[in-house]
């Protein structure tokens, strides 16, 4: 696209809701305006029988395509990012799991680094992701029980060195010694804590969260679950008012049922769709490796080898997006749980919402929620049809 342009759509899902049979108009690859006359010349692009939506952001992912967030090269990184950007995503936090320091940090230079060189066609890196190792052994879930351990101080100052002013979300247990500690020193820092993987009692889960915890990780899963006499953490998220919860759509992770009890339960503007993914995902190939573990792809969904412990995803956001709108009807619903919930999380000024003056990051959409092309500030990825 130019410069300039205005984009007719049949429907644009918005911060304020819908406008039908209107313009688009990018300038700079910032949103102008959205009016029901063309604003540019220049370029006209006829999208009148599809809708915009906002690009989705995932702040969750190990890898897709053969890349692996942590041991894949910086080039592979780009690679990833690029096609990302072909199923919907305009922002991404690449994650780690539980890993040795010397491997951490590693990982959070290669990622710094890349966030700094992106071409046009890239979905944009926000920061990093650390999920561990700081935490529970009893739900570890598919992190090498060799890298786990307790917070300590002086290895997170190391860690956020390394991040310097970069966004960073760190995965914690609540009911692990120095959690509270580490949990303020991260905050003053500036960065984001996830609790998850955890068997925390309900009093400790809300404790965390109170204390400024502002995600749970892979809401259900890994988690120490709702029992009558003792809430746990799933009994936390649900209650609380404050913490934003990820979702893993590929009906695998959590069943449809499960799905539509939270959605009941707590409010749609504080929850996060993911993915989760591995590198595994996208590939020909039957397996992996995840911190150290093989990893076999079986029935649609990643395993940790010889046992029944699911590893992660081999989810697209895109094909999320569609799963979820069998559950969530309502597109502007929709849009805060794959766009809008993680912009707001994050504290993200320019992107998560279709707005005057945000970022131009949109995905185009037919009727049945299939991405038919995306615009990563205001740069036309793929052909739409």
């Amino acid at each position: 696209m130019n410069l300039e342009s205005s984009v007719l759509l049949k429907r644009i899902i918005t911060i304020n809701g819908c406008r039908d049979n209107c313009y688009l108009n990018v300038k700079d690859g910032v949103i102008h305006s959205i009016t029901e006359k063309k604003i540019f010349d220049n370029e006209i692009v006829d999208f009148s029988n599809l809708t915009a939506v906002p690009g989705f952001i995932d702040i969750h992912t190990h890898g897709y395509f053969g890349v692996d967030a942590t041991y894949s090269s910086e080039e592979e990184i780009h690679r990833w990012a690029q096609m990302l950007a072909r199923k919907g995503i305009t922002s991404f936090i690449p994650t780690c799991v539980s890993l040795p320091l010397e491997t951490m940090m590693k990982f959070i230079n290669k990622i710094r680094s890349a966030s700094l060189h992106q071409k046009e066609d890239e979905a944009r890196i926000l920061g990093m992701r650390s999920e561990g190792p700081y935490i529970s052994l009893e739900q570890k879930g598919a992190h090498n029980p060799l890298y786990l351990r307790r917070p300590d101080i002086d290895e997170l100052r190391k860690i956020i060195q390394a991040a310097g002013s970069s966004l960073f979300i760190i995965d914690m247990a609540p009911e692990l010694e120095n959690f509270r500690e580490s949990l303020e020193y991260l905050l003053e820092n500036n960065k984001v804590v996830s609790i998850g993987h955890s068997n925390a009692s309900y009093s400790q889960a809300m404790a965390g969260i109170d204390s400024g915890a502002r995600l749970m990780t892979h809401f259900f899963n890994a988690m120490s679950p709702l029992k009558h006499r003792e809430a746990g953490m799933v009994g936390a998220g649900l209650l609380s008012d404050s913490v934003y919860l990820e979702i893993i759509g590929d009906m695998h992770h959590v069943s449809r049922e499960a799905i539509k009890i939270l959605l009941k339960t707590r409010d749609i503007d504080h929850i996060i769709g993911i993915t989760d993914s591995l590198s595994i995902g996208g590939t020909t190939s039957a397996d992996a490796k995840l911190g150290g573990l093989d990893v076999i792809k079986k029935d649609g969904v990643a395993w940790i080898r010889d046992t029944n412990t699911i590893a992660g995803s081999i989810l697209t956001m895109d094909t999320a997006f569609q799963n979820l709108h069998e559950i969530v009807s309502d597109p502007v619903n929709l849009t805060k749980i794959f766009s809008t919930n993680a912009s707001k999380a994050l504290s993200l000024k320019n992107t998560g919402y279709i707005d005057v003056g945000m970022d131009a990051d949109i995905n185009i959409i037919d009727d049945h929620m299939k991405v038919k092309g995306t615009m990563i500030r205001g740069c036309m990825i793929g052909d739409v049809k």
